[in-house]
């Protein structure tokens, strides 16, 4: 419906669109408007964005969570029931593009403020409140049983989330544009609200006071009132008189009602005012242009009790009811007596023009109501006397039986009685009089701005009713409101053309699954449904101008005729012409399966009339004769493109061949033919590089190849490498860096840049900078330790270098010179002090030898006295041994040095530029002996790394020496990875480097694989990791992916704007729909990744949908990602994608619940799957802490779902396809390939658009049966069986691409010729092979239309006269049908039938309209369509031999005629059929049917096989002959091909069904 409204918009001239959806609470209204205003937003678009953020359409969308929080509720009826009518109407500019929205509010149920019915609650909104109160702290809200208004009613509405629709709410308002300054007023009021309804009040004397409890002090804060004059305003009644004001307590009740009045005004009022605001937000302008509207509002209502709001609803129904009569039935009606065509009265309606008048009308039930007012002393009782008085006559006013305040009215759904009792009270619509005064008061921004609409509103009343001559004014009433919004709403339907929507609600539980038929069919009677469907099958549907009919079917006719009707010589009279148009159309449809034709069309005097029947005949007719011409079109603008594309290559080349004539470098080797010989400058480079880039990136995505693309590639990418050489040798002037240096040095060398003046200098440069650095380095810690001895060392190093006489030869960044004067001055000091240090030691040592010369002297005194006491005792050295351990000039320990070296050594085993770099560095800046063998090889190894071409080599011969076998370290690993890294930075092509990451890839893959063993992949050890990040932790390596230059981006929101494409937007999370898939696909695939996508922002929150279709939007992504493997990857990258970069913690939490649904269900492709795994382990440490539960579940299941293949070098083959016209086609295909992904391919190749209908059948040798294969067959596995059986039988096997069913209702596809020509091929071959041949004439007649197909062909034969001979008539005949008595006989048939086809046919019509004609022909065969055997009924199997062993006793008999006869068991998309051919030349065959349908007398219920006994048996719903009832009975069938029978039923069924097979 929406899309027959956006075509409306479309077309020139076209009208206002309106949708009117109507139905009972429950039946899904506020639902259905959604999806169409979801559709049709999505589908035109937006002209800007106006004013907040996002679209237009967006924002349109954002009214819901704000209209339904505030205006739904639960009911009995309803969980999420609208409590008020709208009209949203769209403008739409020129374009068709989306300008502005308005909403049109209706009949807000204010009372269920304050109360609500058993099983009911209140607004969504108060309980959203409550679920948020958290986030509100401000707003102290309680739980609902805190509130009166709150906890008499549900708290919980089943299948709604009050804080998830408040997150929605909060988004809503922020995207609509709310500052939150106003949302918090907003809320404010809601709370206030709630508390206000708990104020309690007890009598005092004639008045009442407020009982304490602190409420009305809490509503006032809320509402920004002052706290005594809210109380004054519900305890005291004030009344004006001209300029006296008079103050009237109230009763405890009468306080009260004024409590629940003034919340419900003020809830009403703050509706009112959001709908003006987002009518404001969504104004877009400018209200010129055409609009397209829906209309939700509540459908025919009739309680036990009915009261004014009832009246209103069923008086809005009467009226869209009235509107529909209009639109379908009396324009039609008029329609039909202008042009002076008769129905003989087959179409007289039910008017309801007299009800609308009862109720609205002057003098009208309403009218009566608002006079009412008006009277004093008016009571509902006398109300309702005044309406029985005056309209007790009339044939739809149902009068009382008794006196009382009850009436009834005959509406068009049914008799509705209502219950008078307040309809004067809620007819008032005047607010209290202290309301604006107390309300404009309040500091709450959006309570004041309620005061000041009130106000206005009021005055506005005073001012239009004041009246001539100062007569009394009139009352403004709810009913006059609704009235006149009424009036307004018809008013503008009257404008657009009308859709409708009938919305039925299944069952009065709110349950799922079942189906009440009453009340459907209750419902379906009440919309008029079945009376409309009753009109239009008697009249005709299609009612068209003369000149628009014929101008569009022109091409159905002949060319003779269309030279009457628009030739020359056509008459002039354009009702004459279209009656000859008219003649001629039978016998075109006729031959389409249209008969009788004639008497469905009807001219009149300035249109035709057709009936529905043959309105599809010929648009079918015309989609076959415009096929031609769209094909000749095509081919002629296809050549025209494909030519100005060629001249566009042309162009292109031509250019580039001009810039490389401009620039050529590299031709010859040697530095003179660089870029830089004659540019000079990395700025030059670079400009030329830039021109080069605009050229090539043109020619990417021309159709044909720039001549000498290679070498164009490699001259650009080495003019970089230049640019970059030369970049690296300016910063090398400054480096104080010897690896730098040298690197740059390298670099030039590699690229022949030797005729440089700096080089000699950087040479030099690098080798003072390997002695001067590490000499600087020691100079700075000598300094820093105050050792003489170190001090001493480097000073003599330094002298060594003669650089103490020419310390100009230090290298100014090094400071080295200053350093080693301050070296010297230190030096200095230190040597003083050494001196006054010696004088001191010398002093101590004269003092101690005299004092040791002393106990000598002692000593030898008593040793001369006791010599044996003093005997002299070894001496023990404690003289302290300084061990210097410092090997280098710097300091660096033995150790230290040691593991630098083995860096290095690691770092040369792995290809590690990085590491190597470092470490060198590092080595050069302690000093470590250059001539180190380990420091020697590093060195070596580090330069060889820097040419591309020993890079490239060595991973070639690692390639080699990987493939066959399994590598048994990571090492090697590591190694090619980091190759392969080098190589990139050094300039290697893609395709130079494809090869060397496959074989890594792979072998990474094993590892990791063998690794996890089913476990979470987080168990991997740390290198088994590390070599998984580094080959998959890039996606934009995955094999599959597009190139980011052919990838087409995203749509922009705006269509002003260009939407964001290029590799930074092609894994990084967006809000805007792909224009085209992330990977390579299949072009049929193409949208249907798109859609995909679409769903995937939908279900994450990114773009706006109706809750109700955002949940079923999981289950159809997971539909689409087990449908191939190639969708699931595209799936899978896709929400990679809108998972990077995302700030969103809410899209983010939705996207981790798809990735766990698809990691449980989709398994990826074999190359996607450890990109995956990585990805997903990465986020582990990324992702916020309450994802990663949910995280490490998909690395666990994912490891279930996946179970990658093994792998294999070359995992693909070629495999022969026959067709049904038994040419073959070559299709390569991996193989694990499914028999669903190889057709899928085939269709691909003969560029079928729908292949759905398409299968593999298994074709062998020598049986005419083709036997279907299930569509999840891998057809690796079936090959070696059909070897087997080959070498067995001596009969080969092949596949066969055909449709699974043909119907007998289907038309050949006009838009899809490789479908159509295929269908028709396979419509022929079973024609040809047609076994029931009882009467020939059927046969000629298909003979003749072959023939008539194939004209050129056949007329060959004709016109030399061999249609006899052998070959010829089996074309176009049954071979069953063919005997050599009757075969000149019936060449003459043939050729007659081909003769008369000759002469009604345009001889210049297409292929295909003659295609179709005998098609058509065929279909009205017994047997088209069908899978077909010969079988026998047999009676009397054993009970033990039956193949289904609790099968009914009762047999049916097929014929009871012929019970033995043979029968062909014919399956088909209806069911299942018996036919046999009937005794007798005139005797008609024999047919039993037994259908699918649940709902048939007789049908087949269930099935079963012996392949052993050969028996089949049928469960059949057969009437019994004798009850006349319907009872399960047997069918068993002998036959050799029972098991091919049971497949094909359970094969119909199941496709039937729309199960996969």
């Amino acid at each position: 419906i929406g899309q027959d409204a956006i075509l409306g918009l479309k077309q020139a001239g076209g009208k206002n669109q309106a949708v009117l959806i109507s139905g009972e609470s429950g039946a899904g209204k506020t639902e259905s408007t959604k999806l169409v205003l979801s559709y049709v937003a999505e589908a035109v678009g937006s002209s800007g964005s106006g004013s907040g953020s996002g679209s237009v359409q967006d924002r349109i969308m954002q009214t819901n969570p704000v209209l339904e929080a505030f205006g739904n509720a639960m009911t009995v009826r309803n969980n999420n029931s609208s409590r008020f009518g709208k009209w949203l109407q769209m403008t739409i500019a020129d374009g068709c593009r989306v300008q502005g929205c308005s909403v049109t509010d209706y009949l807000l149920e204010l009372t269920r403020v304050c109360r609500q019915g058993e099983k009911e609650r209140n607004y969504h909104v108060f309980f959203q409140l409550i679920a948020a109160k958290d986030e509100l702290k401000e707003l102290n809200i309680g739980g609902p049983q805190d509130y009166r208004y709150l906890k008499d009613a549900q708290y919980k509405a089943p299948g709604v989330d009050d804080k998830r629709c408040f997150e929605e709410l909060q988004e809503a308002f922020g995207s609509l544009g709310f500052q939150e300054n106003d949302q918090t007023d907003i809320f404010k009021i809601v709370a206030g609200i709630l508390s206000l309804g708990n104020c309690d009040f007890a009598d005092e004397n004639d008045a009442s006071r407020l009982v304490e409890g602190g409420h009305s002090a809490r509503a006032a804060e809320l509402l920004g009132l002052s706290a005594p004059d809210l109380e004054k305003s519900m305890l005291v009644r004030s009344l004006t008189v001209g300029k006296d004001v008079t103050e009237t307590g109230r009763t405890a009740t009468q306080a009260a009602a004024a409590r629940d009045a003034l919340a419900r005004l003020l809830y009403g009022r703050l509706f009112k005012l959001l709908v003006v605001k987002i009518n404001t937000l969504l104004s877009g302008g400018s209200p010129a242009g055409r609009f397209f509207g829906v209309l939700d509002i509540a459908g025919f209502e009739s309680f036990e009790s009915n009261s004014l709001e009832q009246l209103f609803i069923n008086l809005s129904n009467e009226h869209l009811q009235n509107h529909f009569n209009n639109h379908v039935f009396k324009m039609e009606l008029e329609d039909y007596k202008a042009e002076g065509i008769s129905l003989d009265g087959c179409m007289d309606f039910q008017d309801n023009s007299d009800i609308i008048t009862l109720i609205d009308s002057k003098g009208s039930i309403l009218a009566m109501l608002d006079e009412e007012l008006t009277v004093p002393r008016a009571t509902d009782a006398t109300y309702a006397a005044k309406v029985t008085k005056a309209h007790e006559k009339h044939p739809r006013f149902v009068k009382p039986k008794f006196a009382g305040t009850t009436f009834g009215i005959r509406h068009f759904a049914g008799e509705v009685t209502y219950t008078l009792e307040g309809f004067l009270e809620k007819n008032m619509d005047k607010p209290p009089d202290e309301a604006p005064k107390l309300f404009q008061a309040s500091t709450n921004s959006v309570v004041k701005d309620i005061g000041d609409v009130i106000a206005a509103d009021l005055a506005e009343a005073a001012a239009a009713g004041g009246g001539r001559g100062g007569g009394k004014k009139a009352a403004k009433t709810v009913s006059s409101n609704f009235r006149q919004s009424l009036a307004s709403l018809v008013q503008k339907l009257g404008q657009a053309e009308p859709h409708f929507i009938r919305c039925v609600k299944p069952n009065a539980e709110k349950v799922p699954e079942k189906f009440t038929s009453k009340l459907v069919m209750d419902q379906l009677n009440c919309s008029g449904v079945f009376e409309a469907v009753r009109i239009r099958q008697s009249g005709f549907a299609t009612r068209m101008l003369f000149k628009e009919f014929i101008g569009r079917y022109r091409h159905v006719i002949p060319r003779a005729v269309q030279a009457k009707v628009f030739g020359k010589s056509a008459m002039p009279d354009e009702a004459q012409r279209a009656q000859t148009f008219i003649d001629a159309l039978p016998a075109t449809l006729s031959s389409l399966g249209c008969q009788d034709s004639a008497n469905d069309m009807r001219l009149g005097k300035t249109k035709v009339f057709v009936r529905s029947r043959v309105m599809h005949t010929m648009e079918r007719a015309r989609d076959l004769a415009m096929v031609e011409y769209v094909i000749h079109i095509q081919a002629v603008w296809r050549g025209h493109q494909a030519r100005k594309m060629v001249r566009e290559c042309y162009k292109v080349f031509d250019e580039i061949k001009a810039w490389q004539d401009a620039n050529p470098f590299y031709r010859k080797p040697g530095s003179d033919n660089t870029a830089l010989a004659k540019l000079k400058t990395a700025e030059a480079i670079d400009e030329q590089i830039a021109k080069l880039d605009k050229l090539v990136s043109k020619a990417e995505f021309m159709p044909l190849a720039v001549p000498n693309a290679e070498r164009v590639r490699s001259v650009r990418d080495r003019m970089r490498l230049e640019s970059q050489a030369l970049q690296m040798l300016a910063a090398a002037e400054t480096s104080i860096e010897p690896v730098e240096v040298d690197k740059a040095l390298l670099k030039a060398k590699e690229l022949e840049l030797l005729g440089l003046p700096k080089l000699e200098e950087l040479r030099k440069r690098s080798a003072n900078l390997k002695f001067q650095v590490p000499l600087v380095t020691a100079i700075s810690k000598a300094i820093e330790s105050k050792d003489p001895d170190a001090m001493l060392e480097v000073l003599n190093l330094v002298k060594k270098q003669g650089l103490h006489q020419h310390p100009e030869n230090w290298i100014d960044e090094l400071k080295g010179e200053k350093l080693a004067a301050d070296l010297y001055a230190t030096m200095e000091t230190i040597k003083e002090q050494r001196k006054l240090e010696d004088v001191k030691e010398k002093m101590h040592k004269e003092l101690v030898r005299n004092v040791e010369q002393d106990i000598d002297n002692q000593k030898a005194h008593l040793q001369a006295a006791d010599p044996s006491q003093y005997e002299s005792a070894p001496m023990r050295s404690r003289a302290n041994t300084r061990h210097n351990t410092r090997v280098t000039i710097t300091g660096l320990t033995e150790a230290a040095q040691e593991k630098i070296l083995m860096a290095l050594e690691r770092t040369c085993d792995q290809f590690d530029v990085q590491g190597l770099e470092t470490n060198l560095a590092l080595a050069l800046r302690e000093g470590i002996n250059e001539e180190n063998e380990t420091l020697m090889r590093a060195q070596d190894c580090f330069s060889a790394l820097e040419s591309k071409d020993f890079v490239l080599q060595t991973l070639q011969e690692m390639q080699a020496e990987m493939q066959g076998s399994s590598p048994r370290e990571a090492n090697q690993l590591k190694s090619m990875q980091n190759l392969i890294r080098q190589a990139e930075k050094l300039g290697a092509s893609a395709s130079d480097l494809q090869g060397a990451r496959g074989v890594m890839q792979d072998f990474v893959r094993k590892r990791t694989r063998e690794t996890v063993k089913g476990q979470i992949f987080e168990d991997i050890a740390i290198d088994e990791l590390a070599l998984a990040d580094n080959a998959f932790s890039d996606l934009s390596l995955f094999p599959n992916l597009k190139p980011a230059a052919e990838w087409k981006g995203h749509h922009a929101r705006l269509w002003i704007l260009q939407g964001k494409s290029g590799a930074e937007n092609m894994l990084r999370r967006a809000k805007h729909e792909l224009k085209s898939a992330l990977t390579n696909l299949p072009p049929s695939q193409e949208s249907v990744a798109c859609a995909a996508f679409t769903n995937i922002l939908s279900w994450m929150g990114d773009k706006p949908v109706p809750e109700v279709q955002r949940s079923g939007l999981s289950s159809a992504i997971v539909e689409t990602a087990t449908l191939d493997k190639s969708l699931a990857d595209e799936i899978y990258i896709q929400l990679m994608k809108q998972l990077t970069d995302n700030p969103s913690s809410r899209s983010v939490s939705r996207g981790w619940e798809l990735m766990l649904i698809l990691c449980q269900n989709a398994c990826p492709s074999n190359d996607l799957h450890e990109y995956l795994h990585v990805f997903l382990l990465k986020s582990l440490s990324s992702c916020p802490v309450e994802a990663t539960p949910v995280i490490r579940q998909c690395i666990a299941d994912l490891n279930l779902t996946a179970s990658p293949d093994a792998l294999q070098p070359d995992n693909t083959e070629t495999i022969i396809v026959t067709l049904i016209d038994f040419s073959t086609r070559k299709i390569r295909i991996d193989k694990s390939a499914t028999l669903r992904q190889l057709g899928d391919k085939l269709a691909e190749s003969l560029r079928i658009n729908d292949p759905r209908e398409f299968s593999c059948f298994m074709l062998t040798e020598g049986i005419s049966h083709h036997r279907l294969l299930p569509d999840t067959a891998i057809v690796h596995s079936l090959l070696p069986k059909w070897k087997t059986l080959k070498e067995r039988t001596g009969k080969s096997t092949t596949i066969l691409y055909k449709r699974r069913l043909l119907k007998k209702d289907e038309v050949l596809p006009a838009g899809d010729i490789a479908h159509a020509s295929l269908t028709y091929k396979q419509a022929l071959f079973d024609y040809l092979h047609y076994r029931m041949v009882y009467k020939m004439e059927p046969f000629y007649t298909i003979a003749g239309a072959v023939m008539w197909a194939d004209r050129d062909h056949f007329r060959r034969f004709m016109d030399k006269g061999y249609m006899a001979d052998e070959g010829v008539l089996e074309q176009v005949l049954p071979e069953d049908s063919l005997t050599s008595k009757r075969r000149s006989g019936e060449v003459t048939k043939v050729v007659e039938a081909f003769k008369k086809l000759e002469a009604t046919c345009d001889a210049e019509e297409s292929k295909l309209m003659g295609m179709s004609r005998a098609f058509t022909a065929m279909q009205k065969l017994p047997m088209f369509g069908t899978y077909s055997w010969m079988g026998k009924q047999v009676f009397g199997t054993p009970r033990e031999k039956q193949p289904i062993p609790n099968a009914p006793k009762t047999v049916c008999t097929i014929n009871v005629k012929g019970a033995e006869a043979d029968y062909y068991i014919c399956v088909d998309y209806a069911g299942l059929r018996f036919l046999a051919e009937g005794s007798g030349a005139d005797a008609q065959p024999f047919h039993r049917d037994f259908p699918f349908n649940d709902e048939a007398v007789e049908r087949l219920v269930t099935w079963g096989v012996s392949a052993q006994e050969g028996l089949v048996q049928f469960v059949v719903n057969s009437l019994n002959n004798i009850s006349m009832y319907q009872e399960p009975m047997s069918i068993i069938i002998s036959c050799q091909a029972a098991v091919d029978i049971a497949y094909a039923v359970h094969m119909v069924r199941a496709i039937k069904d729309g199960e996969p097979f």
